[in-house]
């Protein structure tokens, strides 16, 4: 077993998602509902891009090599793209699937052996939901922290699930049992429409740090007020920060202006000034990556 805890986490949902997934489909082919054939292959989607993210969170912890220079840091963002595009894709084919069964009479379903399926996914979801919520906060990992956003939708599906197929049991063998054939593609459209607001966000986050997006506004202005008091003590005119963010580690480029009366200083005390600003970046952020430049013309800022 790994030691890494990170990689520990990752193996759990995995193994966890194949579970929920065969359990899934094996559902859906006795009960007829596509409901339940969405949410298995949710999670056999997931358990497909927690191989692919078990792989990637090996090698982010790789050094820089001769084709990455700057190490591995942007495959994560690139592979939470990738996964937000998979799970838009199937939220589309699924909802095409369920508008046209509404406008066509609906779909007969079993809908005891659906309730029971929508009970057993919803406790084991929310069960993995906390479990990987605990490792998210122990690990500070992006990547295990998409793995409980992805938990979570497959829990708010799966009680969404106990919901509908709960009513459609209710309504079964009264005058309005005419409605339990529209339960399922009602289901799979309110299931969609709930749920495609977390891959829209993860791709557009995903996107923005593969474009080398700034932190957010409140973590560049903590930057910049730690970093003046860094260098508050030393005659420099102006600094100017540019910072990014891309995976788990962000990264923040400093040019600093000096003064003429500053620029006779050797290379060893620039070297000091360096390592403080570095860790008092670190002090706030343990992530960032630290480079500072000193220039004596604004022009080269």
């Amino acid at each position: 077993m790994s030691k890494n805890p990170e990689l520990r986490a990752l193996r759990l949902s995995a193994w966890a998602q194949v579970f929920f997934g065969l359990l899934g489909l094996g559902f859906a082919l006795y009960t007829k509902s596509e409901a339940i054939l969405l949410d298995g292959y949710f999670s056999l989607i997931g358990f497909v891009m927690s191989l692919l993210t078990m792989k990637v969170a090996r090698l982010v912890d790789r050094p820089g090599d001769e084709t990455f220079h700057f190490g591995y840091f942007s495959f994560e963002p690139m592979l939470n793209l990738l996964k937000g595009l998979v799970i838009l894709g199937v939220c589309g084919f699924s909802l095409a699937s369920a508008i046209q069964a509404l406008l066509h009479g609906g779909r007969p379903l079993s809908v005891g052996p659906a309730l029971l399926y929508g009970v057993i996914a919803a406790i084991g979801c929310l069960v993995m939901a906390g479990v990987m919520t605990r490792w998210a906060k122990s690990t500070g990992s992006p990547l295990v922290t998409v793995e409980v956003q992805t938990w979570r939708v497959d829990a708010v599906v799966s009680l969404g699930v106990v919901g509908a197929f709960l009513a459609a049991f209710l309504l079964s063998g009264t005058r309005w049992s005419g409605f339990v054939d529209y339960v399922d593609p009602g289901l799979v459209t309110l299931m969609i429409l709930g749920v495609i607001p977390t891959p829209i966000r993860i791709v557009l986050e995903s996107l923005g740090e593969l474009l080398s997006i700034a932190p957010e506004r409140p973590v560049q202005e903590e930057v910049q007020q730690r970093f003046d008091e860094l260098v508050a003590e030393y005659p420099f005119e102006k600094n100017v920060l540019r910072m990014a963010k891309v995976g788990r580690i962000s990264y923040l480029l400093a040019h600093i202006l000096v003064k003429p009366e500053f620029r006779d200083q050797n290379i060893d005390e620039l070297d000091l000034i360096r390592k403080r600003i570095e860790a008092g970046i670190r002090e706030l952020h343990p992530s960032w990556e630290v480079d500072t430049l000193f220039v004596a013309e604004e022009s080269l800022m």
